[in-house]
């Protein structure tokens, strides 16, 4: 996860389309996998930041993951997210959710194949 945040902001400095996607967006997103690993990543202002810990306040979105294997997958993209049940929960609009996938896809472009 810290790697999919760093690499979402730094793409944000040279990929002029990313980061026009990013502008106007104001959202606080929480990644909590299992018991005891939780992440947020922000964009405010057309720029993305992540960090490991708890989210300073109450999240437009979070994602509920039962453990970290399941979360490698979504993240990876060798499973897709609406395959994984009850193994992953989203709390608060879907439609917002699917409107953010933006920024795993570009990211996940330019890492390539995270799995190898």
């Amino acid at each position: 996860m810290s790697l999919i945040n760093y690499a979402a902001k730094e793409i944000a400095k040279f990929d002029d389309d990313y980061k026009d996607r990013l502008k106007g967006l104001n959202e606080l997103i929480a990644w909590k996998v299992g018991d005891d690993i939780s992440f947020y990543t922000e964009i405010k202002n057309g720029d993305i930041n992540g960090s490991e810990g708890t989210a300073p306040t109450n999240s437009t979105l979070t994602f509920e993951i039962s453990d970290a294997e399941v979360a490698l997958k979504i993240l990876t993209g060798r499973q897709d997210i609406n395959e994984m049940g009850d193994k992953i929960k989203i709390l608060g609009d879907i439609g917002k959710a699917e409107g953010l996938n933006f920024i795993l896809d570009t990211v996940k472009e330019y890492l390539g194949d995270l799995t190898k």
